[in-house]
């Protein structure tokens, strides 16, 4: 994947519409095989505002370690365990989840 392609999939997760930005995270996962790029890219989304997008990028980083088997856990890890202590319910269970994912896959 080069610039170009990363730089297109950039504009389509600042759409405002909500299912433009769950398909192209859902592409990422399982299409771009830059893993540290893909890291960044959901750590970024799931600080959105909507909860939605938020919730989905955290599941997408525990499918980035089980569908790879690999991730930056020094990166990745203290900011799911940030995220665990969220005060909505579902970001705090997805980011728990994703973590579980990574010690399970990698």
């Amino acid at each position: 994947m080069n610039n170009k392609d990363k730089l297109h999939l950039e504009k389509l997760l600042n759409s405002e519409d909500e299912k433009q930005v769950a398909e192209t995270l859902l592409y990422i996962v399982y299409n771009v095989k830059d893993i540290s790029w893909s890291e960044e890219v959901f750590m970024r989304m799931a600080n959105n505002s909507n909860g939605d997008i938020c919730g989905l990028a955290l599941t997408c980083i525990g499918h980035l370690a089980r569908i790879n088997g690999k991730i930056d856990k020094g990166k990745v890890i203290p900011f799911l365990k940030e995220k665990m202590e969220n005060s909505n319910e579902v970001i705090s269970s997805r980011a728990e989840d994703a973590l579980d994912d990574i010690n399970v896959f990698t």
